[in-house]
């Protein structure tokens, strides 16, 4: 964490801090779920387990984005980001063809199987320059906004 300032080291221990509740508080939900009204919606515990996981790395990794906490002072950001774009993208492409040819590797007798977790990580990978596009953007507007203000007065 050396190359991280003290703001993103702080943003990252809060929502690390966010992201582990959400996690204890989703798994006591699916434990609840499974216990009181025998409920599984995925093929497998391990398979629920893994998908509650990505949500929350996906929460984690997109809220520390946006808080620019993710990325180190030095990287390329935009570059970075790109590329993950790329990489998601294909994630998901080839996930939309395992179900294109084998549909059961993601949806099982009506519940998710282990091949989704190949489209979360594909989300995953996507969300992140979403989010940092977006992020820009918002700035960029807040910047002429602000700008615009100060010429006025």
């Amino acid at each position: 964490m050396k190359q991280y300032d003290e703001y993103q080291k702080l943003m990252r221990y809060k929502y690390g801090y966010y992201s582990f509740i959400y996690l204890i508080s989703l798994l006591a939900l699916n434990y609840i779920l499974g216990l009181f009204f025998n409920f599984q919606w995925g093929a497998s515990k391990e398979t629920e387990m893994l998908i509650i996981m990505f949500v929350v790395a996906i929460f984690f990794a997109n809220i520390s984005v946006y808080h620019n906490a993710y990325f180190r002072k030095k990287d390329d950001k935009k570059g970075y980001s790109w590329l993950l774009l790329i990489v998601g993208l294909l994630g998901l492409y080839t996930t939309y063809q395992t179900f294109l040819v084998r549909p059961e590797e993601i949806m099982i007798n009506g519940k998710i199987n282990e091949g989704a977790t190949q489209f979360f990580s594909g989300i995953l990978f996507v969300s992140i320059p979403i989010t940092y596009f977006i992020k820009n953007k918002i700035d960029e507007k807040r910047e002429r906004k602000k700008g615009k203000y100060s010429e006025s007065k």
